[in-house]
């Protein structure tokens, strides 16, 4: 069975960017709604929320340990009016979400904060410190569908969260038709009922965003 090593988010993140350059192969409305999904679904994993159709219920108040995923869940519980998954994902995606994974990296040393001057102001990039760490979450996936392994449920909400996010284009166009059906055959058939209706919210947020700057 592959497993994850980073926490959901920062998969999605280094998967969502050139490994060498850290150019970003997503819109930033886009990855930010990926990320946004990706640290609710941490919470999920934390036993900390449930989603229930529509809605998020905080089911325990303790602190993580984790400050990303800390930083999400006080802000949940000063905003306890609030329940639905859609206006979490949206509200988180508005440079919240992308901000936490980017500090997160870069206090575990994975990506590094570059600078550029330029006419129009000061343009901030985080850069892989490794390739080959960068790269991982993605080969991971494929390897394992290449193989035919089982997908730990972090990694099994990570491809869920590239499909939605149209990462697929990128992360798994390698893949043969029968290595993609068993992904998505373990997708529907693995993947816990909240985490997939997690997923289907943030699939449906990235549509919304694409037909927006369509209008």
């Amino acid at each position: 069975m592959a497993t994850s090593q980073l926490p959901l988010a920062d998969d999605l993140y280094l998967a969502a960017h050139d490994s060498g350059r850290g150019r970003c192969l997503l819109t930033p409305t886009t990855l930010g709604l990926g990320l946004a999904a990706g640290l609710l679904a941490e919470l999920v994993l934390w036993r900390r929320l449930e989603v229930q159709d529509a809605r998020l219920a905080i089911i325990d108040e303790r602190p993580t340990g984790e400050a990303a995923t800390n930083a999400v869940l006080e802000q949940m519980l000063r905003e306890s009016q609030h329940r639905l998954v859609r206006e979490w994902i949206a509200f988180l995606a508005i440079g919240v979400s992308t901000d936490l994974v980017e500090r997160r990296l870069a206090r575990a040393g994975i990506v590094q904060r570059k600078e550029k001057r330029g006419l129009l102001g000061t343009k901030v990039r985080f850069v892989p410190t490794d390739m080959s760490t960068a790269a991982w979450p993605g080969t991971r996936i494929r390897i394992a569908a290449t193989r035919g392994e089982l997908l730990d449920i972090p990694d099994l909400v990570l491809t869920g969260l590239v499909l939605a996010t149209g990462l697929d284009q990128h992360v798994l166009v390698t893949l043969e038709a029968q290595e993609r059906d068993h992904l998505f055959d373990q997708l529907r058939r693995r993947m816990p009922a909240m985490l997939q209706h997690l997923v289907g919210h943030a699939e449906a947020a990235v549509g919304d965003a694409v037909m927006a700057r369509r209008a």
